[in-house]
C-alpha cells in the first residue's frame, strides 16, 4: 500500500476509535481518580503535591485513550495498567524538572505539520557507547516532554480532533550499526514504549545505508506487525513527496531553513553537548532523606522485613528478604498472643529442672 494512503488508513481508525470511545474513557478517569488514586495514596502516603502530579496526569485525556486502546478497550485491564504506570512514574519521574536539553532531538515549528497534521520531530540519531542504566533515566525523561509537548498542543487548540501523534524525521547518517546498543533498543522496545503507547505515528528513516536496511531486516522479524508498518526507509525525493517541501528543512531537500537556525534548536554551527546523562549526579541532586518503615507498617509492602520510604515509594531497607528479618517480626507477632503459654512452659521446665537437681 502507498505510504500516504497506509498513514491516512491508520489515522482515519485511531480518531473514529477516539470519538467512539470519549464516554468510556472519561468513564474511566473518574474512576482513576475517585477510587484508583486514593488507594496509591494511602499505600505510599502520598502528600498533597504528589496527588496534584498524579491528577494531572490521570486528566491528560489522549494519554488516557492511548492507554485504554492498549488493551483492547478493556476497562478492567486498563484499570490495572494504568494503575502500575502510576506507581512507575513517581518512581521514575518523580519529582517534576524543567525541560531538558536534548541537542539531537529537534520539535520542528507547531505550525509545520505533515499531511495528516501531525507535528513532526527531527531525531539525529548518535551511537549509545555505556550501558543502557547510563541513558534509561534521560530516555524517559525525553518521552515525558514528548507527552506534555502532545498535551500543551492539544489545550491551547481549538480543533475538533485532538493530535494524538507525532511524526519522526530518524536521520541515522552518523549512526554506526557496530556501535548499536541491542540491551538499549530492547529496554526502549519492552519496557519504555509501552508506557507512552500510541504517540509515534510513523517513524521516517533517512540517510541509511546499506548496513542499516540490513539490520532493519534482522530486527523486523521479532517485532510485531504493528511496528514495522511505522516504519519507513525513505530517499529524499520519497520525503519531500510524502512531506512537501515546505514541511521539511533545507537538510532533507525542502524550504525551511536548516534544521540548527528553526526556533528552539541549537544555534548553527555550535558544538553539539555529548548525548550523556549522568546518573550518579542525578540522583545525588535530587535525594532526600529516607523514611523508615517498621516491618509491621500497614504502609509497608514488604510485610515482615524493614523498608525505606524515599519520595513516597518504599523498597526493602537492606535491598533485600533477609530471613533473619522475618523471623524477627514473627517472634514480635507471636510473642504479645502466645506470652502466658510460653512464660508457664519456661516456668514449668526450669521447676521440673530444679526438682531434677
Amino acid at each position: 500500500m502507498d505510504t500516504r494512503l497506509l498513514l491516512q488508513a491508520n489515522c482515519d481508525t485511531l480518531l473514529k476509535q477516539y470519538e467512539a470511545n470519549m464516554k468510556v474513557v472519561q468513564e474511566l478517569q473518574s474512576t482513576l481518580i475517585g477510587d484508583v488514586l486514593p488507594s496509591i495514596e494511602n499505600e505510599l502516603a502520598l502528600d498533597a503535591e504528589q496527588i496534584v502530579w498524579a491528577k494531572q496526569w490521570l486528566q491528560d485525556t489522549q494519554t488516557m485513550f492511548q492507554l485504554l486502546r492498549r488493551e483492547n478497550f478493556t476497562r478492567s485491564f486498563a484499570i490495572e495498567s494504568i494503575r502500575k504506570n502510576l506507581l512507575w512514574r513517581f518512581q521514575k519521574l518523580w519529582s517534576p524538572e524543567p525541560e531538558i536539553h536534548l541537542s539531537r532531538v529537534h520539535f520542528l515549528p507547531s505550525d509545520v505539520r505533515d499531511p495528516l497534521g501531525r507535528p513532526i520531530i527531527v531525531i539525529k540519531a548518535t551511537s549509545f557507547k555505556d550501558t543502557s542504566d547510563t541513558y534509561s533515566p534521560l530516555l524517559i525523561r525525553a518521552m515525558e516532554q514528548f507527552r506534555l509537548r502532545l498535551k500543551t498542543m492539544n489545550d491551547v487548540s481549538d480543533q475538533r480532533f485532538p493530535v494524538l501523534q507525532y511524526i519522526v524525521l530518524l536521520d541515522v547518517g552518523n549512526l554506526s550499526v557496530q556501535s548499536l546498543s541491542i540491551d538499549l533498543i530492547s529496554w526502549v522496545l519492552r519496557d519504555l514504549v509501552p508506557r507512552f503507547p500510541g504517540m509515534l505515528a510513523a517513524v521516517f528513516i533517512v540517510n541509511s545505508s546499506w548496513a542499516h536496511s540490513g539490520m532493519w531486516n534482522i530486527a523486523r522479524r521479532v517485532l510485531p506487525a504493528s511496528a514495522i508498518s511505522r516504519v519507513f526507509f525513505t530517499s529524499p525525493k520519497e520525503l519531500v513527496a510524502y512531506f512537501t517541501s515546505s514541511s521539511l528543512p533545507k537538510d532533507y531537500g525542502g524550504s525551511l531553513p536548516h534544521l540548527y537556525s528553526l526556533p528552539g534548536t541549537p544555534a548553527a554551527g555550535s558544538a553539539s553537548p555529548s548525548f550523556r546523562f549522568d546518573t550518579k549526579s542525578y540522583i545525588a541532586n535530587a535525594s532526600i532523606s529516607p523514611t523508615y518503615l517498621s516491618p509491621t507498617s500497614p504502609l509497608n509492602p514488604f510485610f515482615g522485613y524493614p523498608a525505606s520510604l524515599y519520595r513516597g515509594l518504599p523498597s526493602l531497607h537492606h535491598g533485600r528478604r533477609r530471613k533473619r528479618d522475618l523471623l524477627r517480626t514473627l517472634a514480635v507477632l507471636l510473642w504479645p498472643r502466645w506470652r502466658r503459654l510460653i512464660t508457664t512452659c519456661l516456668w514449668l521446665v526450669a521447676l521440673i529442672f530444679t526438682a531434677r537437681l
